[in-house]
């Protein structure tokens, strides 16, 4: 005999969105033989990698002004960033603060750069000396320029943003006198999140820590705001703790364990219990 069970919203507890709980209406008898499988699982790809959650939205940006410096405490606001989206948000701080100039060609020029180095699988930096005279053809939207060419700095202040860039802590560069380019002192962590692991209360896997894994599988086929659909190619049987339950319960966690916080509650996962 087997049984199907369907997690979806209505299941959802707490405030992460990731755990499911499916209440039996007079208990559930498990005995010693049963096994339950993942049918399938439709999970809405919505989770931020920059967020309060994770403590990774702050830095700071140092520009040369007169005869000093200014210093930008930035905060992203949560959302889900590539590395050209930071660049267009510190772009955006640049211009709100009027740390750019405009070319003789009406190109706004920045003078802090992040980009993908593709061939190094690494985050490149790239600071810019500012000029103390305005260049001809070129105009000054507001700021006041340095009387000593130097560059800005980018100031990584903790491990967590360090992680989503490959920086360790520290102020880059440290010499401001000169151009500056860096590549990121380790691969940078994108997505805190790469695989799904759900975790079941009911389960008895004796050869996993913790012992109540059920399944895993990646998300490398989804793109953030789209359905990340797994339907396993064969049923992955894992062996139930035999007594009577009044509940079930499906816990989501990163590949490290971790809770997920999903902002949309609307997964759908299909279970199959059976007595072997």
């Amino acid at each position: 005999m087997s049984y199907t069970l369907v997690l979806n919203s209505k299941n959802v507890i707490g405030a992460n969105n990731n755990i499911f709980q499916y209440q039996f209406l007079n208990g559930f008898k498990i005995g010693d033989n049963a096994e339950i499988s993942v049918s399938a699982a439709q999970i809405p790809y919505s989770w931020y990698n920059v967020s309060y959650f994770y403590q990774n939205t702050k830095f700071n940006l140092i520009f040369p002004t007169g005869a000093t410096t200014t210093t930008l405490n930035i905060t992203i606001p949560d959302g889900f960033y590539t590395i050209p989206q930071i660049q267009s948000y510190i772009e955006q701080v640049c211009i709100t603060n009027n740390y750019y100039l405009i070319n003789s060609s009406g190109n706004y020029v920045y003078y802090v750069n992040l980009s993908y180095n593709i061939s190094a699988y690494k985050v490149q930096l790239i600071c810019s000396l500012v000029p103390i005279t305005l260049p001809s053809g070129w105009t000054n939207p507001g700021w006041t320029l340095p009387t000593v060419t130097r560059c800005p700095q980018f100031v990584v202040l903790d491990n967590f943003f360090g992680k989503l860039i490959g920086y360790n802590i520290g102020t880059y560069p440290t010499t401001t006198t000169a151009n500056f380019s860096k590549v990121s002192d380790y691969t940078p962590l994108g997505s805190n999140v790469n695989s799904i692991v759900l975790r079941c209360n009911l389960v008895s896997n004796p050869v996993t820590m913790p012992s109540d894994i059920l399944d895993s599988f990646a998300i490398s086929n989804a793109s953030f705001g789209s359905n990340i659909n797994y339907e396993p190619s064969f049923q992955k049987w894992v062996k139930l703790s035999p007594g009577i339950f009044q509940n079930l319960s499906i816990t989501l966690q990163d590949e490290q364990f971790n809770d997920i916080k999903i902002l949309d509650p609307n997964s759908v996962i299909t279970l199959i219990i059976r007595n072997k």
